[in-house]
């Protein structure tokens, strides 16, 4: 990656520098690899805080902490898969193609929250009616062709970038395809993993939603203003 070639032309300089002529001096004018290292710091900061965002609101509207794992593994996963086609088409990880990957990191985890809401609501309304499994395979079908449908639309918004020539796409590109390539795998995992995850972990007790004392409050906060404005 880029910081392997900084740090081998730095090794080359140091090779270099007994066969100057006295009074010689060769010095990088430009070091990118602080840039690089902060890039990195702030993807791996941004994924975690995403994580422990999406944990901390299912666990708090849910109050259920195994379905939390679902995103908790989803969106690690979709991180690591972008880096896949990276390797294969030779990219670098460098600033722009990280900040692909950071800005995607929001969208990319959408798809496990809402789907596992969408679970927990079925299964409050059949009561044990029928069988666990398959209430939860049936939300996700569900909602799974919108939210792939949805996710699809954010991974093509970069399309334009491609179109991009000279300096302007040699700056760009990058960024363009590991936000495409985080999306794109994010579509896949939300009618694969995501619905895999949630057989596994949805399960047990389901706490119905009015009987979760922060929902009660919102619901109360917001049926006087949804009837305001419909009105």
């Amino acid at each position: 990656n880029a910081l392997e070639v900084i740090e081998r032309v730095k090794a080359r300089i140091e090779e270099l520098r007994p066969s100057f002529p006295p009074g010689v001096e060769l010095l990088p004018t430009y070091d990118r690899a602080p840039l690089i290292r902060s890039s990195v710091r702030t993807l791996t900061s941004n994924l975690t805080l995403v994580m422990v965002t999406v944990v901390l609101m299912i666990v708090l509207f849910l109050f259920h902490v195994r379905s939390a794992l679902v995103a908790a593994i989803t969106l690690p996963v979709a991180v690591a898969l972008a880096f896949i086609p990276m390797y294969l088409m030779g990219m670098s990880a460098n600033i722009m193609s990280l900040a692909g990957i950071i800005i995607a990191v929001g969208d990319m985890v959408d798809s496990a929250g809402v789907l596992v809401e969408n679970a927990h609501k079925k299964l409050e309304r059949e009561s044990g009616r029928l069988d666990r499994t398959e209430v939860v395979i049936e939300a996700a079908r569900e909602l799974g062709p919108s939210i792939f449908g949805s996710l699809l639309i954010i991974t093509l918004a970069f399309l334009p970038v491609f179109t991009l020539e000279a300096q302007e796409g040699r700056l760009f590109k990058p960024l363009a395809y590991t936000k495409s390539f985080s999306m794109a795998f994010a579509c896949l995992l939300s009618i694969t993993l995501v619905p895999a995850l949630m057989v596994t972990f949805v399960r047990g007790r389901i706490r119905p939603e009015m009987k979760n004392p922060i929902n009660r409050l919102l619901v109360a906060a917001y049926r006087p203003a949804l009837r305001v404005l419909v009105r």
